[in-house]
C-alpha cells in the first residue's frame, strides 16, 4: 500500500477518499444544476421568458397590455432579448454551482504530482467556445463561419472531396493512403 511513509509525499488512501468526495460533490452539483430555471422580463414587464438549465425556452408570457405601449413588430425582438437574458442568468447560476467543485478539485494533487512523468490532466481541459447570440444573417454570423466537413469553408458548398467518406487510419502521408488521391 502507498502511504505518506513511502516517500511519495501523499497518502494514497487519503487521495482516493478525496477523489470520492469530489465525485460525490460533482454528482450533487449536476443534480442541482439540472433543476435550475431562470426567467427574464423586458418591455416594461410585458414580456417574460423562462428557460431551463440548458437555456432552452420552456415558457413565454406576453402581457395583454403589450400592445398598449409597444408595436407588434417589436415583439420578436423583445422575446429574443428576454430569452438571451434568461439563458445568461441560468448559465451564471450553473457556473456558480460548479465553482465550489472547481475549488475542491484544485486542492487535489495533479496526476503529475502523483505519478512521476505523467502529464497534468488539467492541461487538457477543454474550454468551450463562446456561442454567438447574433441572429441569422447578421454580420457577426457571416464573418464567423465554421467549416463543415465535406464543404468548402469559403462558399459552404460541397467540395470535391466532400462526397467521400474517409476513416482515419492513423497514417499521415498521402503516399501511404493512395485511395485518397
Amino acid at each position: 500500500m502507498t502511504t505518506a511513509d513511502d516517500g511519495l509525499g501523499f497518502d494514497f488512501h487519503e487521495l482516493m477518499a478525496s477523489a470520492q468526495e469530489q465525485l460525490t460533490a460533482i454528482r450533487e452539483v449536476q443534480r442541482r444544476r439540472a433543476q435550475l430555471m431562470a426567467h427574464a422580463t423586458v418591455a416594461d414587464r410585458t414580456v417574460t421568458v423562462h428557460v431551463n438549465a440548458q437555456g432552452v425556452v420552456i415558457k413565454t408570457e406576453i402581457d395583454p397590455d403589450f400592445l398598449d405601449d409597444h408595436d407588434l413588430e417589436d415583439l420578436s425582438g423583445f422575446v429574443t432579448q428576454a430569452a438571451q437574458q434568461a439563458a445568461a442568468k441560468v448559465a451564471r447560476e450553473g457556473e456558480a454551482l460548479m465553482e465550489s467543485v472547481r475549488r475542491a478539485g484544485a486542492a487535489l494533487p495533479s496526476l503529475s504530482e502523483v505519478i512521476d512523468g505523467a502529464p497534468d490532466l488539467r492541461d487538457f481541459a477543454i474550454t468551450p467556445e463562446q456561442i454567438s447570440t447574433a441572429p441569422p444573417g447578421s454580420a457577426e454570423r457571416s464573418t464567423a463561419r465554421h467549416p463543415v466537413a465535406g464543404r468548402d469553408p469559403t462558399t459552404n458548398t460541397p467540395s470535391a472531396r466532400g462526397r467521400r467518406t474517409v476513416m482515419s487510419t492513423g497514417i499521415d502521408t498521402p503516399k501511404e493512403r493512395p485511395w485518397l488521391t
